[in-house]
C-alpha cells in the first residue's frame, strides 16, 4: 500500500507525539517527572476564588481538600465550580472536620457511622452538583491505619500531616501513593522560606515530589500562608522546571 507525503508526514507527527508523550507519563497515566503538590484545606472558597489570577500567573494547579459542604452558598458553589475549570483537584476534607480517631475512639461512635456520617453524607451532597473527589485529606492530620484502610475504600489516596522535624517524610514518588504526609506552610507553621525552598529542591534533586499544605491565602489568620511565600516557591518551582501536580495524579 502506498501512502502520499501528507499522509507519511502525519503518520510521523503522530509516531513523535507518541514518543514524547511516553516519556513523561507512565504506563497508567501519572506523570514522571519531580514537582510539588501545593494543597489547601478546609472551606476558604471566596478567599481561594480571589487569588485564582495569582496562582494562573504562575501556571499553577493545586489541590482543594474541601469541607463543610453542606454549609457552601450557592455563590460558593459556583465559585468551586470555576476553581475546578481551572484545572485545579477539588478533594476531601470530611463533612463536618471533626477529629476521626478521637469521633471513634473518645465519642465512641463505630467506624461505619464514621464514614457514613462524615465521609459518604459529604460525597453525596458533592456528587449531587457536579464534583467528584478522588483524594482525602485527615481534619487535622489525625488519622490511623484502621481509618486508611476503611478511606482506602472510597479514595485514591488520604493526606496526614507532617508534625515531624524530618521533612523529607513529605517528598513522595511521583506515582502510586496511597498515604501522604504534608509539611504546613502557613504562618503557624514558622517554618523559614529557606526551609521550604529547600524541600523544593530535594525534590528535584531527588525526582520526588514535594507536599505542601495551607489553608488561607494572604490574611492576618495564622493558618495562612503569605502571597510572598507562595510567589517565592512559584519562582523556585519554574525556576528548576519542576512541575506542578494534583494530588490525584500521583495517587493509586
Amino acid at each position: 500500500m502506498k501512502y502520499s507525503v501528507p499522509v507519511l508526514s502525519l503518520y510521523f507527527i503522530l509516531v513523535i507525539i507518541l514518543i514524547t508523550g511516553c516519556t513523561k507519563y507512565a504506563k497508567d497515566g501519572h506523570m514522571k517527572q519531580p514537582g510539588i503538590a501545593l494543597t489547601f484545606d478546609d472551606d476558604r472558597i471566596d478567599n481561594w476564588y480571589q487569588y485564582l489570577p495569582f496562582l494562573d500567573s504562575f501556571g499553577v494547579k493545586a489541590t482543594f481538600y474541601v469541607c463543610k459542604y453542606n454549609r457552601f452558598t450557592p455563590e460558593q458553589k459556583q465559585k468551586l465550580s470555576v476553581i475546578q475549570n481551572h484545572g485545579h483537584e477539588i478533594a476531601f476534607h470530611s463533612l463536618n472536620h471533626y477529629n476521626m480517631p478521637d469521633y471513634v475512639y473518645k465519642y465512641k461512635y463505630t467506624l461505619d457511622e464514621l464514614i457514613n456520617n462524615e465521609v459518604v453524607a459529604g460525597l453525596n451532597l458533592m456528587n449531587r452538583d457536579g464534583f467528584y473527589p478522588v483524594t482525602f485529606a485527615y481534619p487535622y492530620g489525625a488519622h490511623n491505619d484502621i481509618i486508611d484502610k476503611k478511606l482506602m475504600r472510597y479514595f485514591k489516596s488520604v493526606r496526614a500531616l507532617n508534625g515531624t522535624s524530618d521533612f523529607a517524610k513529605s517528598l513522595a514518588p511521583t506515582q502510586k501513593n496511597d498515604l501522604l504526609f504534608g509539611l504546613g506552610i502557613d504562618k503557624s507553621s514558622k517554618r523559614t522560606d529557606e526551609s521550604v525552598l529547600q524541600l523544593i529542591k530535594s525534590a528535584a534533586d531527588n525526582s520526588n515530589c514535594a507536599i505542601f499544605v495551607a489553608h488561607d491565602i494572604n490574611t492576618s489568620i495564622k493558618l495562612s500562608v503569605t502571597k510572598e511565600r507562595l510567589r517565592k516557591m512559584f519562582t523556585h518551582v519554574n525556576q528548576l522546571g519542576l512541575q506542578y501536580y494534583t494530588i490525584s495524579e500521583i495517587s493509586n
